[in-house]
């Protein structure tokens, strides 16, 4: 009888341990969905060769900038390349840092030789409210986006319902990655 009444006691620890650990308040640091290592190891697969290379955005620039996304606190961009046997760019991802609602966002975007979009992940994030934005049902709405394209939510983006705030902060990293392809990497191509 005693050992029945100890594994029940041990079981209800137990459980009562991890039901706890779900309410605990998370750190202020967003949650990982995806590691940059497997995201570019995903997004660059194939590629005949690979290279990285970073922008820092002038003053001029940053002016520029600010009139597609006024509250941009972005210094430089890095572009990670999948190039062809011949050097010839093929694709080029980068990766935002971007404010959402409920916390930091962690936000790659990936254009080929041309610019248009080929996919958009999002590698970290804290927003509870707007977790509908990370998934690939709604994220595909993206691909083959022009980088002369608006990204405004309404307009040419479909917002995420009960997350229109966390919505705006994935289209305006689309506005800020499509500027920096545009004025970083399209003309060197």
């Amino acid at each position: 009888m005693n050992s029945i009444v100890s594994n029940f006691l041990n079981s209800f620890i137990v459980l009562f341990a991890v039901l706890s650990l779900a309410f605990i308040p998370r750190s202020a640091n967003a949650a990982e969905l995806v590691s940059l290592k497997d995201y570019l190891k995903k997004e660059l697969a194939g590629a005949a060769k690979m290279s990285k290379e970073i922008f820092s955005v002038s003053a001029d620039k940053k002016k520029e900038l600010s009139k597609i996304a006024p509250d941009a606190q972005d210094e430089q961009f890095t572009f990670y390349y999948a190039k062809k046997a011949d050097g010839a760019l093929d694709k080029a991802c980068t990766v935002v840092a971007q404010q959402g609602k409920e916390g930091p966002m962690s936000i790659g975007v990936c254009f080929d030789n041309v610019g248009l979009v080929q996919s958009v992940t999002i590698l970290s994030s804290e927003e509870e409210h707007g977790k509908k934005v990370a998934e690939e049902s709604w994220l595909k709405q993206f691909k083959g986006k022009k980088v002369s394209d608006a990204f405004q939510v309404g307009r040419d983006v479909d917002g995420v319902s009960g997350a229109t705030m966390s919505s705006k902060a994935v289209a305006e990293t689309l506005r800020k990655s499509s500027f920096a392809f545009s004025n970083f990497v399209g003309n060197k191509k």
